[in-house]
């Protein structure tokens, strides 16, 4: 039986080099064939233009390889940029990838989505100290190893007035401040009625939060969509950001069902998400499921 081969690239932030190879390493133990080739520049090096380069030809390499699973190293800052510089045109005559990873990395899960239908799947990234080896990468490990139709699922909350309600859409989402930043071009659907929607950041205070939120709402993008979920919302600075504020917030504003989450987000575990899958919320439990 054939290995499942991952392409590890770097198109945002450097990861960790010790905690990335013992994790690669661990990948390769469980049965996958991992390709990486490190970049060596710095956080502020890969953010200049010449480290733009430098990374924009890594991801185009990895999309010409023979490799189905691509899994970003970590996140951080710049994959925005790479969006301009892809051959969208050629990419279309390609076949699809799998884009793995969260965080920085939804810019390009997002356009990849929606110029080109491809799936992604939001999930632990190997050169973080959250990839701990619990639940989340068992299940993407899990995922990885299956055939398709791919299955997964998290619990959920309601929040506020959302009471025994079943909502269906077809899945999208990450990084709320990330995909906010794409809001009118075009590597963010323009319309996401029929969409169950998921969101999650670190480091963002509540007013920039609810500031992103504002985006979404005056863009018309949440019209007709079915749900919103929101995780884990981390880091938020000072202790007036109480993420259970923020949530009640971004609730009280949304013209749809919304509810809660505590299994997926810049923590661990982070349970694997597939954009793309055609998801169900019923019962406290989100499931999806995303056929080839």
């Amino acid at each position: 039986m054939e290995r499942p081969s991952i392409y590890v690239f770097e198109p945002s932030g450097p990861p960790e080099d010790n905690v990335l190879n013992l994790n690669l390493e661990a990948l390769r133990d469980a049965g996958f064939e991992v390709d990486h080739t490190p970049l060596h520049e710095d956080t502020l090096a890969r953010l200049a233009l010449d480290g733009a380069d430098l990374r924009i030809r890594q991801i185009q390499s990895a999309l010409g390889s023979a490799h189905r699973y691509l899994l970003s190293a970590r996140g951080g800052y710049g994959a925005s940029e790479l969006l301009s510089r892809l051959d969208w045109k050629a990419l279309a005559q390609s076949p699809p990838k799998m884009l793995i990873g969260f965080s920085d990395l939804s810019a390009l899960q997002s356009a990849f989505f929606t110029r080109l239908g491809w799936p992604a799947l939001h999930a632990p990234m190997p050169g973080s100290p959250l990839w701990q080896g619990g639940p989340d990468i068992d299940e993407l490990t899990r995922l990885l190893k299956s055939d398709e139709p791919w299955e997964g699922e998290i619990g959920v909350e309601p929040v506020g007035k959302t009471a025994d309600i079943e909502c269906r859409g077809v899945l999208f989402g990450g990084c709320l401040s990330v995909l906010s930043n794409l809001v009118g071009t075009p590597n963010l659907p323009s319309d996401l009625s029929a969409h169950v929607l998921f969101f999650e950041d670190t480091g963002e205070s509540a007013p920039r939060l609810l500031r992103c939120w504002r985006q979404w709402l005056d863009s018309g993008l949440l019209a007709g969509v079915s749900a919103v979920v929101f995780g884990r919302f981390t880091d938020m600075g000072s202790p007036a950001d109480s993420e259970a504020w923020t949530l009640s917030e971004l609730a009280a504003r949304t013209p749809c069902p919304v509810f809660s989450s505590r299994d997926f987000g810049h923590v661990a575990p982070n349970l694997p998400l597939a954009v793309g899958a055609r998801a169900e919320i019923k019962g406290n439990r989100l499931r999806w499921r995303l056929s080839g």
